[in-house]
């Protein structure tokens, strides 16, 4: 924990903020949804903006802050108050506001939502509200419609084998759109939905720039590299998967070896199939389709792969709980999908038989990089000795 000198020289920034002990309530409210919205962070009652220390009456601030948190914040949060004693004798009272797991929070009453955003805190652009609700489980852009299109931009002979083939329903021309709605497919209006489109559409591009996959081959161990190979794709979703498959395995190597003990011959692929077949379809079933400009990205590189997906973990999840089979899904539709089509095992399953793969096979961990705007997964060759 950094001391109040320490705090005082570096000043307001992402997650700090100095307020007067002659705040307003709504005032206070609104960092406090904030930092709840974002990663957390620290508001110093008692300081002025331009850092002079003022200090506050400790209890009666204390009653007035806890009234705040459960009475101005919805839904309501539990800080904790830390009290700090300046070199002139004053007291300053830090609320430490923890990242809310129940997002988004807002101003009771006013039905207004704030984030952090440097050192002021906003109220969000449609996009990042979006994200809010998304990250709370309180909205799926995957059922959002699409403006302007219709039935037409259906492409109903792959509906059709879907249903058939994957679904064993009887399919009727006439009954399209009533199954199409209760699917979540398209809508009301018969605008197709983010899921129908980026299954069923006819020109998926054209509807969602963002839907694909890019695939490259950079030779050495980084993006610096030339680059052998590249495609990038605007295909639905289960022709995206499986064509970063079939990326993968062409420009991989399968090696013989004799294994201690054992007379026969084994071939060892760079990347287990199964364990690079679930990664690639997790990353469609759970990127945040809401992000615009990027797509998917599978990078091979000399001693190994990485998986580029746009989007945050959910809010209530973490990567030890993904681990442990616990699951959100931020595009049940979606999944639910890549299961009927066979790309994917029982939900909440995947990340559990990964590492139990790679322990029984002897194969390095893959590794998990997730940032505020993306998740990074790395897998090393079979044969690397270094990962």
């Amino acid at each position: 924990m950094k001391n109040l000198t320490t705090i005082l020289e570096q000043g307001e920034d992402h997650a700090t903020e100095f307020k007067s002990g002659r705040f307003h309530n709504e005032s206070l409210a609104k960092e406090i949804v904030a930092f709840s919205n974002g990663h957390g962070g620290s508001v110093f009652i008692g300081i002025e903006d331009d850092g002079v220390v003022s200090g506050v009456d400790d209890k009666a601030t204390e009653e007035r802050i806890i009234n705040i948190c459960r009475n101005l914040v919805e839904p309501s949060v539990l800080p904790e108050i830390i009290f700090h004693r300046h070199e002139s004798g004053k007291k300053v009272l830090e609320i430490s506001i923890p990242k809310g797991l129940f997002k988004p929070y807002k101003i009771k009453g006013q039905n207004r939502f704030y984030v952090r955003v440097g050192t002021v805190s906003i109220e969000p652009s449609l996009p990042e509200l979006i994200r809010l609700l998304q990250s709370g489980g309180l909205y799926h852009f995957e059922i959002t419609s699409l403006p302007g299109t219709s039935l037409s931009d259906l492409d109903l002979l792959r509906f059709r084998e879907y249903c058939q083939t994957y679904r064993k329903v009887e399919f009727e021309e006439d009954a399209a759109r009533q199954i199409l709605q209760n699917w979540q497919l398209m809508d009301s209006h018969e605008q197709m939905t983010v899921a129908g489109a980026l299954f069923f559409a006819s020109n998926a591009e054209r509807l969602l720039p963002q839907c694909g996959v890019q695939l490259f081959r950079f030779i050495g161990l980084d993006s610096t590299g030339a680059i052998v190979d590249q495609k990038e794709l605007s295909a639905p979703i289960p022709e995206s998967i499986n064509a970063a498959m079939k990326f993968v395995q062409f420009n991989s190597a399968v090696r013989s070896m004799f294994v201690d003990g054992n007379p026969r011959r084994i071939d060892l692929p760079d990347y287990d199939f199964f364990v690079v077949r679930e990664l690639i379809t997790n990353a469609f079933c759970h990127r945040d389709w809401s992000i615009f400009g990027q797509k998917i990205r599978l990078s091979l590189f000399d001693d190994r792969l990485e998986l580029f997906s746009p989007g945050a973990l959910p809010n209530a999840l973490t990567l030890e709980n993904a681990l442990a089979g616990i699951s959100f899904y931020r595009n049940p539709n979606i999944a639910q999908l890549c299961r009927d089509y066979g790309l994917v095992e029982k939900a909440g399953r995947g990340l559990q038989k990964i590492v139990a793969i790679c322990k029984q096979l002897s194969l390095p961990q893959p590794q998990f990089q997730c940032g505020s705007t993306f998740i990074k997964t790395t897998v090393y060759k079979a044969n690397n000795p270094t990962a």
